[in-house]
């Protein structure tokens, strides 16, 4: 998950079809329950467009997490 959120945020759809790949390998290599604070964290990962569906993805992941009180 670190990875992930290291390359943050998600880039536009001028993005190469190999970092696409590359992107969507590091969303699915992470948990998919989070911590709130893992959560937090992918919240930031969101890009200015919804990046060939990979927000969708990172959306559902970041629902996994706790809710926050």
């Amino acid at each position: 998950m670190q990875t992930f959120v290291a390359g943050a945020p998600l880039p536009d759809r001028a993005t190469s079809g190999e970092e696409i790949d590359r992107r969507v390998e590091q969303l699915e290599a992470t948990p998919q329950s989070a911590t709130g604070e893992e959560a937090r964290a992918r919240v930031s990962s969101f890009g200015p467009d919804d990046y060939c569906g990979v927000a969708g993805t990172l959306s559902h992941l970041i629902e996994t997490g706790p809710t926050p009180s």
